[in-house]
């Protein structure tokens, strides 16, 4: 062969194995066009555990703030806000081209005590107009993919939207409003829902292909869904129907992304049977990601020890870093054409 054509058709693995080492999961993700990576939190900075870092610098394409992009973590007061933890993240990232994705705008459970003091529909649209586009425009192009509503459908027979978020005081409207928002501070941002439990064709995966085909007709700007899948070893992709449901979403025509994968052991622990289970878990996830063209596949998380689910041991690294058998069940889909 030419040796011109040659090194055009290497890839990044190929020339990671060329070089002796192995591709990481961010190499394998860019070549499916597809972002990789996790939830990280203040302690990336700590000194006391580098690897960390390390792991995240090596690994990941994309990063989402645990918890400091929360209302209640950056608007505690109304109208003073605090984003010294977040933009030094969101600088660190930047530094090293990783992407982040912002989590999020608006979400019942992370509110400050002032958002349920509201006592009218137009001061619970203000401020959240208000948050949200002063979110937004704060992190500018720094931050370009947006969450902005999370985990707004019930649990509740029926699947309604929940009637405890302090939100629904805004009118039945809010979610549209919150989007076009958001797209008023920032038209080029990538907006996402984004919720858990309709990962497979269920009651609650109707209820939200309802919700944002209805968002879609009336034309409010929207660009993809994201699926939590905080899951465990029990779970299967075929039977759930995920795939059939994950492509009914990208048939409207919106971006799927899965924002929060973690997928739990049993209470048995990590014996090499659980540990090889909770791999197929993430083969299977990985695959069905590719299938619809995901432009994310997002963890809860680095390592088990930093995972708020820590026990389940569910993540990609062990407590120490060491990859787990699930780091090559993701890693492997990605590579193979």
């Amino acid at each position: 062969m030419n040796p011109q054509l040659c090194l055009a058709a290497l890839t990044l693995t190929g020339l990671a194995a060329a070089s002796g080492q192995a591709p990481t999961l961010k190499q394998a993700a860019q070549q499916r066009g597809m972002l990789i990576g996790g939830a990280v939190s203040s302690t990336l900075f700590d000194d006391l555990d580098p690897e960390y870092a390390g792991t995240v610098a090596r690994e990941f394409s994309v990063i989402v703030s645990e918890n400091g992009m929360k209302w209640k973590a950056l608007e505690g007061t109304q109208n003073e806000f605090v984003y010294g933890l977040t933009d030094a993240t969101v600088n660190w990232a930047q530094e090293r081209g990783v992407k982040v994705r912002g989590h999020t705008l608006v979400w019942h459970d992370s509110v400050p005590a002032w958002v349920y003091q509201l006592g009218t529909a137009p001061q619970m649209r203000g401020a959240m107009k208000n948050h949200i586009q002063s979110v937004m425009k704060h992190f500018g192009s720094r931050v370009m993919i947006w969450d902005v509503v999370n985990e707004a459908i019930a649990d509740t027979p029926g699947n309604p939207l929940r009637a405890n978020s302090p939100f629904a005081l805004a009118g039945p409207d809010y979610i549209d409003a919150a989007f076009r928002w958001a797209h008023e501070a920032n038209p080029a941002a990538r907006l996402y829902y984004n919720d858990y439990g309709a990962e497979g064709m269920n009651g609650k995966s109707d209820a939200m292909y309802a919700l944002v085909k209805g968002m879609l007709a009336r034309g409010v700007p929207m660009t993809g869904v994201g699926f939590q899948a905080h899951l465990d070893s029990g779970y299967s992709v075929k039977d759930s129907g995920m795939l059939e449901n994950l492509r009914r979403f990208h048939d409207l025509g919106l971006d799927i992304q899965l924002t929060e994968v973690d997928v739990q052991l049993p209470a048995s622990g990590a014996t090499p049977a659980n540990l090889a289970r909770q791999a197929q878990v993430y083969r299977d996830l990985i695959g069905a990601c590719v299938s619809v063209k995901c432009s994310a596949f997002v963890m809860w998380g680095v390592n088990d020890t930093s995972s708020w689910r820590a026990g389940g041991k569910p993540l990609l690294f062990d407590d120490d870093y060491a990859k787990k058998p699930a780091y090559g069940a993701v890693i492997q889909p990605l590579q193979t054409r």
